[in-house]
């Protein structure tokens, strides 16, 4: 396949042995789409930055399955979404990067309806450095996961309001097709007392890995729940603060879940007894404070 006159623009060295794609955004062989919704115009091509889209669902509309595709959501990208599947990720190995830092990182807002979300519909699907604003009360989910091996790296997920707030933030499916589940390096800020979850898994995936995230919040059921039987989960390396109540309610897995927790540093309420249950899985080196007592954290679940 011939390499698109994006890539070639985009791919020259600059000093010190850095090549702009494949070092700073790992680009393939496929197309580039880039989205602005301050310069943009829906009748662009979305083949350069002086001739983008406005919308990331039509940047998607123009990917090819399986070749490589990368969309580039530039820097104070700003959507609002307003209905179920407001963006569908429905392409086969799409990765799609947000450009910026701080204040200018690319913004999708959920708004208007609880059953708003961002629906994953297709395999390998990768969103890099996005941050997802709930402004609506009790927004069902934010991201739908429906596929296998889609990853969610380096993302914000935080309320625009008092009480406008994502009850998930990422939802797993109900059965084994989102196997392969990858959350890492993610930002959360969800202190809404009706949220459930920052990350669910009711179904029976396999191989998930929820790892380096930190999660602050209020969730009634667990940060990180699994009330399905996933097998062979990865759950490490997350610093979670819950302000509620219930027991075990940092991670929670079901008791015939397998896989591995490990290393993850838990904070709650005095009321919780503890904040991690991982029966069926490996638990090692876990950690968990509460609030108000002056005192370090202790291991969770306890050496017996």
């Amino acid at each position: 396949m011939a390499r698109s006159p994006q890539t070639a623009l985009f791919s020259r060295n600059i000093p010190g042995g850095i090549n702009v794609f494949s070092d700073l955004l790992k680009h393939g062989t496929g197309n580039i789409y880039w989205v602005d919704s301050v310069n943009g115009a829906t009748t662009n091509s979305g083949t350069a930055p002086t001739d983008a889209l406005v919308t990331w669902d039509a940047a998607i509309n123009k990917c090819t399955a399986n070749q490589g595709d990368l969309i580039v959501l530039m820097e104070n990208h700003a959507e609002t979404i307003t209905a179920a599947a407001g963006v569908d990720l429905d392409v086969a190995g799409v990765r799609t990067v947000g450009l910026g830092s701080g204040a200018q990182i690319p913004e999708i807002k959920l708004t208007t309806a609880a059953t708003a979300d961002i629906d994953i519909d297709a395999a390998d699907i990768t969103i890099e450095n996005v941050h997802f604003k709930s402004g609506y009360a009790d927004i069902n989910h934010c991201i739908d996961v429906n596929a296998t091996g889609c990853t969610i790296l380096n993302c914000k997920f935080t309320e625009d309001d008092d009480d406008e707030n994502f009850l998930i933030c990422i939802l797993g499916a109900t059965s084994t097709t989102s196997n392969g589940l990858t959350v890492d390096g993610c930002y959360c800020l969800q202190d809404d007392a009706s949220n459930t979850h920052f990350v669910s898994l009711p179904g029976t995936s396999k191989g998930d890995v929820i790892r380096n995230n930190v999660i602050l919040g209020d969730f009634g059921t667990a940060a990180i729940g699994a009330a399905g039987v996933v097998t062979f989960c990865t759950v490490m390396d997350n610093v979670i603060s819950n302000a509620a109540s219930d027991n075990d309610a940092c991670v929670n897995m079901h008791s015939s879940a397998t896989g591995i927790v490990m290393r993850n540093l838990c904070g709650g309420a005095a009321a919780q007894a503890n904040g991690i249950t991982a029966t069926a899985c490996a638990v090692a080196e876990n950690y968990y404070g509460v609030v108000s007592e002056d005192l370090s954290a202790i291991i969770d679940p306890v050496v017996t």
